[in-house]
């Protein structure tokens, strides 16, 4: 193995642009190694004051900073929200937002339609004569009520895709 080069300190002094003052500052800090007895300043000096530069300049965590690496985030980023777009546009992605109201409404529908049906039946029930017609009776109207909660709650835009494809898969299983 090749033995690292010394040099005097008028020569490092020279190559890091410093005064010699301010490199044996340096290496009193621990920014740059101090030469061994009877030897020079070693040469990784340089590296150790670039580094030592970048850290003061950036951080500590210098690959955060590093121009490429925020592109390449960027452009992952706008790749990411036109991917998103496109989602929205062809109708595979919903907002959470019409979710929410759709399933609010959803169930304050369900609610409403299944505490009336007590009040809708109870004077019709009076009427008849055997438990199977009150049975029949209270079962048409419960069927009634989830029919025609069925057919609500969906925006038009969202039950007219899903009517599509629910007319596709017809007739993929006909064919």
């Amino acid at each position: 193995m090749s033995e690292i080069p010394n040099y005097k300190i008028a020569v490092m002094s020279k190559l890091l642009d410093l005064s010699e003052r301010h490199i044996r500052r340096l290496a009193n800090d621990g920014v740059l190694k101090k030469p061994e007895k009877n030897k020079g300043w070693e040469i990784t000096n340089v590296t150790l004051y670039i580094r030592y530069l970048r850290e003061r300049a950036f951080g500590t965590n210098i690959g955060e900073t590093d121009i490429h690496q925020q592109k390449l985030r960027l452009t992952k980023n706008q790749a990411d929200h036109k991917e998103i777009e496109v989602a929205v546009l062809s109708n595979r992605l919903v907002h959470s937002d019409d979710v929410i109201d759709t399933w609010q409404n959803l169930i304050a529908n369900s609610r409403s339609k299944l505490l009336n049906i007590p009040a809708k039946v109870t004077h019709q029930v009076l009427g008849l004569k055997s438990y199977a017609e009150v049975e029949d009776l209270i079962t048409t109207e419960v069927h009634e009520a989830l029919n025609e909660l069925a057919n609500s709650g969906l925006p038009k835009d969202i039950g007219d895709d899903l009517a599509t494809v629910n007319s596709d898969v017809q007739a993929t299983k006909e064919t």
